[in-house]
């Protein structure tokens, strides 16, 4: 199926024309056009749509999007004034302002509207009113077979639309160009403005034996004198798919300036590539709603107002939004799995901390650590205290053993002299205590200056000694106090 291909469906009771326009571009081209027709027992709006669907297969035509414009003997045309000037408050009023202005009930009625004027006490509109029933006919029966249309527009409107696309007006801005488009039992008239102003539109049934000049002139002038007086009628396009009307007549009866125009050489379309029983104004008409998907902003669209357009554009954003549920879902399942592992990694831990916080509670630091300088202080008294109790006076030399050593050196320094004889040596924390004795208290004074002497030199001058006689030998008890040569120390 070719991308953006339009297909224009212009619907009447037991007619139907139809075009393929190109998709929007530098140039609306008309793909294909056709019509097809019921009678007889065929007769009906099912019928019609599947002599549509099955000619489009016919022709192998292809489209992305569809359109109605719905025939003018379907629908009413209503002129009706609203309070309001914004868009979006006159549609939320509009079906209050119509039932008000019709005196009857529109319940079983759809209504679309478009705005053709405006001013401080509010807006003109042109109010378009159809049976709820015939558009629930048409819709229904296309979409069985598989056309589901994106507009149902009033067929003048479609016209006006078509217009505005593809006809040049050759007027000055200040004045205004009339269409007048005559098909075989329907009048249409256009009043387009190059100003921008909003198109006045009409339209009227042809009677078989009516005058359709007489008309014609008739409905010109009533149109001529709806026109905005800023921008007047000046010039008046006809065309009459019988060709029956008489142009001079025209020209005197509505003293304006008469030309004739072709409605399909506007789209570009050539006199052999309308199907046959295709005339100018259905091929314009059905043009007019295939430009319907690219001009909304310009669509009557009764479909606003009554089973709402279904389509495409719906069923992606439904897609669009399951898709957005569904990875939001799987986004929600893939956080719950990553959570439910945290939770449990962060319960073994918590298993495993209370079970060993007993075996490191042994290890694991108390209190919080102590200054440095104080450290430092602990540190000195500390090793203070233990050079106290491991080497005693004489540190100077190592060690007890040594501080012995020297003791021992002295007193042999001395046995021999003083024929000494050492009793007992007691060695303590702060003091040595040396007992024994010699032959004679001349030998005893001499051993203990010699020990004195030596005691000195390793440090050690403090400390007491006691004399005292036992038979025959000369006793003595000296003391040396460790604990002042440790401090010197």
């Amino acid at each position: 199926m070719e991308s953006g291909n339009h297909l224009g469906i212009c619907w009447s009771k037991n007619k139907a024309t139809v075009v393929c326009l190109a998709s929007p571009g530098r140039e609306r081209k008309v793909l294909d056009c056709f019509s097809v027709s019921v009678d007889g027992e065929e007769q009906g709006q099912q019928a019609l749509a599947d002599r549509i669907v099955q000619a489009c297969r016919q022709r192998k035509v292809k489209f992305t999007s569809s359109a109605v414009a719905l025939d003018c003997a379907s629908f009413m045309q209503h002129t009706v004034h609203s309070e309001f000037r914004d868009p979006k408050r006159i549609a939320a009023t509009i079906r209050f302002d119509t039932e008000e202005a019709l005196a009857t009930d529109i319940s079983e009625i759809a209504v679309s509207f478009r705005v053709t004027s405006g001013a401080e006490e509010g807006s003109n509109l042109d109010v378009f009113t159809v049976q709820r029933s015939v558009l629930s006919d048409i819709l229904l029966s296309l979409q069985s077979n598989g056309i589901d249309p994106v507009a149902v527009d009033p067929d003048v409107c479609c016209l006006a639309r078509y217009l505005g696309e593809y006809a040049k007006t050759q007027d000055t801005p200040e004045q205004s160009t009339l269409y007048a488009m005559l098909s075989g039992s329907h009048g249409y008239l256009v009043a387009v403005s190059g100003a921008g102003q909003a198109s006045v539109l009409r339209t009227f049934l042809i009677g078989s034996a009516q005058d359709r000049t007489g008309l014609l002139i008739r409905e010109t002038l009533v149109t001529t004198a709806l026109a905005d007086a800023a921008h007047p009628v000046g010039r008046l396009c006809v065309f009459d798919a019988t060709g029956g009307l008489r142009t001079e007549s025209l020209q005197e009866g509505t003293g304006l300036k008469v030309s004739t125009c072709d409605p399909a050489g506007l789209a570009g379309a050539k006199p052999g590539d309308g199907g046959e029983g295709v005339n100018a104004v259905d091929l314009a008409l059905a043009c007019g709603a295939a430009l319907a998907p690219a001009e909304k902003a310009d669509s009557v669209n009764l479909r606003h107002d009554h089973m709402p357009y279904l389509g495409k554009k719906r069923r992606q954003q439904n897609a669009v939004r399951l898709l957005s549920i569904s990875v939001t879902m799987l986004l929600l399942a893939v956080g719950v799995c990553f959570h439910s592992q945290l939770i449990r990694v962060s319960k073994q831990r918590e298993n495993l901390r209370d079970k060993l916080e007993v075996d490191y509670l042994a290890v694991m630091p108390g209190a919080m650590p102590t200054p440095m300088k104080k450290a430092s202080d602990d540190l000195e008294k500390a090793l203070r205290h233990l050079r106290a109790e491991k080497t005693g006076a004489g540190a100077n030399q190592g060690s007890v053993s040594a501080m012995l050593t020297l003791v021992l050196q002295s007193l042999n320094a001395c046995a021999r002299q003083t024929d000494l004889n050492v009793g007992s040596i007691t060695i303590t924390s702060t003091n040595i205590v040396i007992v024994a004795d010699t032959s004679s208290r001349q030998n005893t004074q001499g051993a203990i200056k010699t020990m004195r002497e030596m005691m000195k030199k390793a440090g050690i001058t403090g400390g007491s000694e006691s004399i005292g006689g036992t038979g025959e030998r000369d006793a003595f008890t000296i003391t040396a106090e460790l604990a002042k040569a440790t401090k010197g120390a």
